[in-house]
């Protein structure tokens, strides 16, 4: 009987030691989320901050259509250049390999046959 509570009691404190370490785990995560909120928060009062201080972007001059079509040009020209050429595969099975595979195909047969042949 004693061997009985001695499992009892043992089998109580092991689940009592995971769950208490399961709860500060969850004390833990939680608590590092608060932090980490306050610390977005605290990054969005800045950059709100930095925001009212920028100044305006001062609009540029547009391209025309005949500069946009040249710069396009030559970037397809140069691009058309960089393209990987194809090059051609010829498959040339050994003979050799053919014969290993048929080999073992055949041993795989005989030893299934072997093995219905048991009963």
């Amino acid at each position: 009987m004693s061997q009985l509570l001695e499992g009892l009691y043992i089998t109580i404190l092991g689940i009592v030691v995971v769950f208490s370490v399961l709860a500060i785990l969850a004390i833990v995560m939680d608590l590092i989320g608060r932090t980490e909120r306050k610390l977005v928060e605290k990054e969005k009062k800045k950059e709100e901050v930095r925001e009212k201080k920028v100044e305006p972007v001062k609009v540029e001059k547009k391209l025309d259509e005949k500069k946009i079509a040249i710069i396009t040009a030559a970037i397809l020209a140069y691009l058309r250049g960089k393209q990987p050429k194809e090059v051609p595969i010829k498959r040339k099975p050994s003979p050799n390999w053919w014969l290993s595979g048929l080999i073992t195909q055949m041993e795989e047969v005989e030893n299934f046959n072997y093995e219905i042949g048991k009963w």
